[in-house]
């Protein structure tokens, strides 16, 4: 099984189009659309919707976004509990 050097998709070896280069690399593309897309048109993997690299580069900013969105939430309610706090503290006195 091969894989393909741009979308990511697992294929038989006898099909596709197996590329050599000069520097002795050698790059696999299932479809004449994948190497159009990385030889002809020179688009990055990570930025098309229907590639492997897409769909993790994507996971990894979404789990940092929800990080993120998780520690400001604990900080608004440490606040809240805070002002809460000295709230009832102001009222006893």
């Amino acid at each position: 099984m091969a894989k393909c050097t741009f979308c990511g998709k697992e294929q038989d070896d006898y099909k596709g189009t197996f590329l050599m280069k000069n520097d002795g690399t050698s790059n696999y593309y299932c479809s004449m659309k994948c190497q159009k897309n990385h030889l002809k048109l020179k688009r990055d993997k990570r930025k098309i919707k229907w590639t492997e690299a897409f769909h993790t580069v994507r996971e990894k900013r979404l789990a940092k976004e929800k990080e993120r969105v998780e520690k400001v939430r604990k900080e608004k309610a440490e606040k809240k509990a805070g002002k809460k706090n000295s709230d009832k503290n102001d009222a006893k006195k």
